[in-house]
């Protein structure tokens, strides 16, 4: 079966997309990679750059898309998370007749979204809180993220302090840091190390204005980010990483379990995660309750977070459930 796997940009070793492409072939695909921009290859499977990495613009990216999508030999598409691509192959892939999945763990629905999702065949997504418009639909299949365990095997915890806190994300509205903030307010003698990407940097600016009104400049520090090498590090010398995104599960919180690191986090998350206990609610005072009740001993053990890590959301389970339905084209 050969699959067009189409991807906004390879950027490293550690790149999710090279991992997904990998265990696709392992399950027996043969993958094209179509990406904006390729700062890897070569690599041992074929990528089509659209050369944003050597300056062309977008006109001549969308040239160079309809060349490929026209030229290259392939049976399905797979389109991670940029349903633009969807839109602007329509007008070659339908009348074809090529089978197209999506890949969109989001739960806004942009205009590009919504002409992929009329003709894809599937609607692939991590948790049930993505495309919510599309709850109930046959298209919409919720398959878990996709760790690869290979790059996270289960870890020894060795954090020494149940005080110390972690969360790590991009650090955008969506992500409620202020609600961490204040429950850090409700914990005296906590503190909170904060790791991610300023996607809003005015929202950063909120956050660390807020930091000092709150008289936690000594308690909170912001990190900025880290590279993929060191995080499981991070995660282990941490017992409890705090993540209140309302919208959907961080694949952070599911890395940190592998390294015996418990998430705190919405009553919604922790069901789509597949762990029994959370606050009760998302308020700065059900925050550090749960926490200061749970610091000290976690409501589940290493190998019970790893266990749920594996079973519901491992890469190899991932790509088994999506090939069932890109290989059968339904």
């Amino acid at each position: 079966m050969r699959l067009l796997f189409i991807t906004q940009k390879l950027h490293g070793q550690d790149s999710f997309g090279i991992h997904w492409v990998r265990e696709f072939r392992r399950q027996g695909f043969d993958v094209t990679v179509l990406c904006l921009e390729d700062l890897v290859s070569p690599l041992e499977f074929p990528v089509l750059s659209l050369g944003k990495e050597i300056g062309i613009g977008k006109v001549g990216q969308v040239i160079r898309f309809f060349r490929h999508i026209v030229t290259a030999r392939y049976d399905r598409v797979f389109i991670h998370m940029s349903p633009v691509w969807g839109l602007l192959g329509a007008w070659w892939w339908v009348p074809c007749r090529i089978p197209v999945y999506l890949w969109y763990t989001h739960y806004k629905n942009s205009c590009s979204f919504r002409v992929t999702a009329s003709f894809a065949k599937r609607l692939f997504c991590a948790t049930s809180q993505s495309m919510p418009t599309y709850e109930g639909s046959p298209k919409k299949v919720v398959c878990g993220h996709g760790i690869d365990l290979s790059v996270w095997p289960k870890r020894e915890n060795k954090s020494e302090d149940p005080r110390s806190l972690v969360a790590v994300h991009r650090l955008s509205r969506s992500k409620r840091v202020e609600l961490l903030l204040r429950a850090l307010t409700l914990l005296p003698g906590y503190r909170l190390d904060i790791f991610g990407i300023a996607a809003e940097p005015d929202y950063v600016a909120e956050l660390k204005a807020l930091t000092k009104e709150l008289g936690l400049d000594r308690r909170a520090a912001f990190h900025g980010t880290v590279p993929l090498h060191l995080l499981p590090q991070v995660y282990s010398m941490h017992r409890l990483i705090l993540n209140e995104a309302s919208e959907t599960i961080d694949k952070t919180m599911l890395e940190a379990m592998t390294c015996g690191c418990y998430p705190v986090t919405t009553k919604r998350n922790a069901e789509a995660i597949g762990i029994p206990f959370a606050p009760e609610e998302d308020t700065p005072e059900a925050i550090a309750a749960f926490v200061t009740e749970h610091a000290e001993r976690l409501p589940m053990n290493p190998e019970e977070m790893y266990n749920v890590v594996k079973e519901r959301h491992s890469l190899e389970g991932l790509v088994r459930k999506m090939g069932e339905y890109i290989r059968s084209g339904t």
